[in-house]
């Protein structure tokens, strides 16, 4: 019992020396291992606020750490700020911290964190753990019970700015070009030629519309100037018509252009009034052979297009002028 009574009491001075020599600056033993230092600096976070994390650790000066990386360590944080501080140097070692700044979107109520540094050696490094610590999360939510809330109502009718769906414009228009293009493949010709067809009744209608409003108009007094706007409106229509040059043509070059008996003779008539002054019975009827002279010519211009169907298509209505007082010739008159 004695020998195992000072063996023991040799034992606890052995280990008190060894802990006395680790405490001795300048002393040949080996200096005791650093502990980082690891917490948060609140003990709350919001979800996607900000918050920070220090870590610190003191080593022998001689000694190089490395601090964690940003992009692995932290989850399920991530690392937005890196704030590194000079590293300080006093007779008990150096001190190197930094602080975190963390961003969590978790909805965990409790998070827990423990980060290391590690110890660079000749041939690897040594990772040194800090302590654990709990962040907490704090809940930007209302605790009020639903029941107890009062729904505020509003019946204003909030306006909305239409909007243009391009995509499905595009596509209707690009399906509107495709069925026009099938369409016109295979009835181009006769739409262009039904087209033309109602281009020219329209223009001809407009012809004797105004032709037989001058005729109506007609009197002795102004047969002169209401025959010569009647021939100008006709050499007009019937260059349209024939694709050739009648406003300057004589009246000998319009009857040789224009293969019909009658015209001769109505020209001749028309130039007595309009040249002469005279109204004669024949003046009317030779305005009447000058719109049948049209008339034909609109009829054949309509074969050049589409062939006359008599049972499909009337013939273009020609209104009978109504009689002008034509008074009885002076015996004296003489035409020019």
């Amino acid at each position: 019992m004695d020998r195992r009574l000072v063996f023991t009491t040799l034992l606890g001075c052995f280990l008190s020396l060894s802990l006395c020599a680790q405490q001795l600056p300048g002393s040949s033993m080996v200096i005791a291992t650093p502990r980082p230092v690891g917490y948060f600096l609140t003990d709350s976070f919001e979800v996607g606020r900000p918050f920070r994390y220090s870590l610190s650790v003191r080593h022998p000066a001689h000694q190089e750490v490395v601090f964690p990386d940003t992009a692995r360590q932290f989850a399920p944080f991530v690392v937005r700020e890196l704030n590194v501080y000079p590293t300080r140097t006093d007779s008990t070692g150096s001190l190197d911290s930094a602080v975190y700044t963390l961003i969590s979107f978790g909805t965990a109520s409790a998070y827990l964190l423990r980060m290391p540094v590690y110890l660079v050696n000749a041939t690897d490094c040594t990772a040194l753990w800090a302590s654990v610590d709990t962040v907490f999360l704090r809940s930007a939510l209302q605790t009020s019970r639903l029941d107890t809330l009062q729904l505020a109502t509003t019946t204003t009718i909030a306006p909305v700015k239409q909007q243009l769906n391009y995509p499905y414009l595009l596509t209707a228009l690009l399906i509107t070009a495709l069925v026009a293009g099938i369409i016109y493949s295979i009835f181009g010709k006769s739409i262009e030629r039904h087209w033309a067809l109602y281009l020219l009744y329209q223009r001809h209608m407009r012809f004797l519309k105004e032709y037989n409003r001058l005729i109506r108009g007609m009197d002795p007094d102004t047969a002169a100037d209401t025959a010569n706007r009647m021939v100008v409106l006709w050499k007009i229509y019937l260059q349209k018509l024939k694709n050739k040059s009648f406003t300057s043509l004589t009246t000998r070059e319009i009857v040789e252009q224009i293969a019909d008996d009658r015209l001769a003779d109505a020209l001749k008539e028309v130039d007595r009034m309009v040249y002469g002054g005279t109204f004669s019975p024949q003046s009317q009827a030779a305005l009447r052979v000058l719109r049948d002279v049209a008339t034909q010519a609109y009829y054949r211009r309509r074969e050049k297009i589409k062939p006359l169907s008599p049972t499909r298509i009337p013939p273009v209505p020609s209104p009978a002028s109504p009689p002008v007082a034509v008074p009885e010739p002076a015996a004296t008159t003489q035409p020019v």
